[in-house]
């Protein structure tokens, strides 16, 4: 059966739960010197139950999911509970009567998924939410960041853009120095001009005087 991304990652948080849970187990009947070749085995009995009942009852829902009749998918979640439920009490009951298995770490097996989806919530309310501020503001920096170049490339286009209009067009100034020139190119030639008269007025009167 083919599960959605979000179920695969369920079970395999379930399978590393279970499977701590059962050590924890182990390690409790160790420091209170109760551990022997039974307790190893219902522990690993536990685990296997508490894990496949999980697998189980995900599996129950896919297949629910997959039926478009509402009234088919209850019936088909119902019957997934009946058959998970009674397998568990098989088991427990086979572990209490077998003397090479401890019951104990097979009946505490049944806590073990509820145990595994309250710790995950726990830490999903502590680090979570120190992961999505952690993530907002980094998201808050780069934005920043990005319209801090985004300024500095419009200041830049725009003093490309003043300097290109001396590199097209005319210097401002330029026309008024012209003028300028101009203005004085036009005066010195009429102080030469103005010169010239002068000397020449002189010579004129000498000649009509010795006439006379």
């Amino acid at each position: 059966m083919k599960f959605e991304p979000e179920v695969k990652k369920d079970i395999r948080l379930m399978f590393i739960g279970d499977l701590c849970c059962s050590v924890i187990a182990v390690i409790g009947f160790v420091i209170f010197g109760k551990f022997d070749y039974t307790v190893a085995v219902g522990a690993a009995v536990g685990f296997l139950l508490s894990f496949f009942n999980f697998l189980g009852m995900a599996c129950g829902v896919e297949k629910a999911l997959e039926n478009n009749d509402e009234d088919k998918a209850k019936m088909k979640l119902r019957s997934s509970y009946i058959t998970r439920t009674v397998i568990m009490l098989a088991v427990m009951a086979a572990a209490i009567a077998l003397d090479f298995i401890h019951w104990v770490p097979v009946v505490l097996s049944v806590f073990y998924p509820r145990i595994v989806i309250t710790v995950c919530g726990a830490w999903k309310t502590l680090f979570g939410k120190k992961a999505d501020d952690s993530q907002s503001a980094a998201t808050a920096e780069n934005k920043r960041i990005d319209l801090t170049e985004e300024e500095e490339k419009e200041e830049t286009d725009e003093f490309e853009k003043f300097v290109s209009r001396f590199k097209k067009g005319k210097v401002p100034g330029e026309d008024i120095k012209n003028i300028n020139s101009e203005e004085e190119s036009e005066s010195d030639t009429f102080d030469a001009d103005s010169a010239g008269n002068d000397s020449a007025s002189p010579g004129h009167d000498s000649n009509g005087d010795s006439a006379d």
